[in-house]
């Protein structure tokens, strides 16, 4: 029998309302670390946004310190989510991989299948193999061509992403021995259908395009990254894709959620056992709506969670946030607004002399101009979205740009 750990979405570096959760991921690393030298994988495959931003060299040490804990139990492959940068993980690839004796594999962006694209490890005393193919996040800006005016569409992108699966999954089973291989696809990508953790998250992952689950692969197992609500896909026999999920809830979009790795067990030619792993180390992030008597009925609730608090009947004057803080003191209080009145600075939770994060800005901005949340969200969706372009080493096309530039690269003469 082989077995492979399967964990994803990490972002290493993300904040809560400007806090530090750096204990918090220190705390459920070591949890990961600890089931896998429990349960003795032969193969740990991380599914991309192992960073939530490349800025960071701190996260950077701690991302290698955890991975080559796991790297010690078996060989560890990290794929490129649309958080991380390629060429980070081209440098960690040169510094840490194989070339330097250490069974870590950094994919940086999408590789042919003889160019590593498609890797193999031996398992059960080189009795069985696991052949894993694998798909880092592939932005929709790769199949975008001059003569696109309008930029790539879904059904571009669908298409040209079935064509790349197509090559790795044909090298894939390229000498497969149905006795011994067990299959695998290790991708960062956005399948239809499944739940992202909210109305946020959803409007980013629309914006990388979908795909259908039928594109998937006839593997025995789809390891998948990119949607943090842990999760079967559906539409494919039982088991055989699931999301891992991030290993803490990121944001109250996420509150609720139960985070888990998932453990793998495969027989060459028998249907694969796909058994979560709950994870138990983060701080819980709890939303509350309600009046201060009703908070302080249920204080104990609260101890040790970060609180969204939105407080019925007061006045969101400058004392609510201490009132808050006095019921709840063993709560981390992230947020504290009069629910029908809410102010850029009780939003935020900060000072107006701090500086706040500028989506929570532009969200408090709106929320004082009385927009509906509905629509705020969006707002706020669209926003983060645009923002998050100035992260791309790729950016997004400017059809009228690309046009000016043909144009000049082709002046057009009066004819003789």
């Amino acid at each position: 029998m082989s077995r492979l750990l399967h964990t994803s979405d990490w972002h290493l570096g993300r904040s809560l309302y400007r806090r530090s959760r750096d204990e918090e991921f220190d705390a459920v690393l070591a949890e990961i670390v600890s089931i896998a030298q429990e349960s003795k994988p032969d193969l740990i495959v991380h599914t991309g946004d192992l960073f939530d931003s490349p800025r960071s060299s701190r996260e950077k040490l701690r991302a290698v310190r955890v991975l080559d804990q796991l790297a010690a139990v078996a060989p560890t492959v990290v794929v490129a989510g649309n958080h991380d940068s390629p060429d980070d993980f081209e440098l960690l690839r040169y510094l840490t991989g194989p070339a330097r004796g250490r069974g870590l594999f950094f994919i940086d962006r999408f590789r042919e299948p003889e160019d590593g694209g498609v890797l193999t490890f031996d398992t059960c005393g080189g009795q069985q193999r696991i052949r894993l193919a694998v798909m880092p996040y592939v932005h929709p800006n790769r199949f975008w061509e001059r003569s696109m005016v309008f930029g790539t569409t879904h059904a571009d992108y669908a298409a040209a992403m079935r064509e790349l699966q197509a090559r790795l999954t044909a090298a894939l089973f390229e000498g497969h021995d149905p006795k011994r291989d067990v299959l695998v696809f290790a991708a960062h990508v956005f399948i239809a259908g499944t739940e992202p953790s909210n109305r946020r998250h959803k409007g980013d992952c629309e914006r990388h395009y979908p795909l259908p689950a039928a594109d998937l692969p006839p593997v025995d197992y789809a390891a998948l990254g990119h949607i943090h609500a842990p999760q079967p896909v559906a539409g494919v026999r039982a088991g055989a894709a699931r999301y891992a999920g991030s290993p803490l809830q990121l944001d109250f979009g996420e509150a609720g959620e139960a985070k888990s790795v998932v453990l793998v067990e495969a027989h060459p030619g028998r249907r694969i056992g796909a058994l979560p792993r709950p994870l138990t180390s983060g701080r819980p992030l709890v939303p509350f709506k309600g009046t201060l008597e009703e908070l302080a009925a249920r204080a104990d609730e609260y101890a040790g969670a970060f609180l969204n608090a939105q407080i019925t009947g007061e006045e969101g004057d400058a004392h609510l946030s201490r009132k808050v803080a006095e019921i709840v003191p063993d709560a981390i209080l992230v947020n504290a607004v009069a629910a029908q009145d809410a102010s850029p600075e009780s939003v935020l939770g900060t000072g107006l002399d701090e500086e706040p994060d500028l989506s929570d800005a532009f969200g408090a901005y709106l929320t004082e101009r009385r927009m509906s949340a509905g629509s705020a969200q969006d707002a706020v969706t669209a926003f983060t979205s645009l923002l998050g372009e100035l992260d791309e080493e790729d950016p997004p096309p400017v059809p009228a740009e690309e046009l000016l530039r043909a144009a000049l690269a082709h002046p057009w003469t009066e004819a003789s």
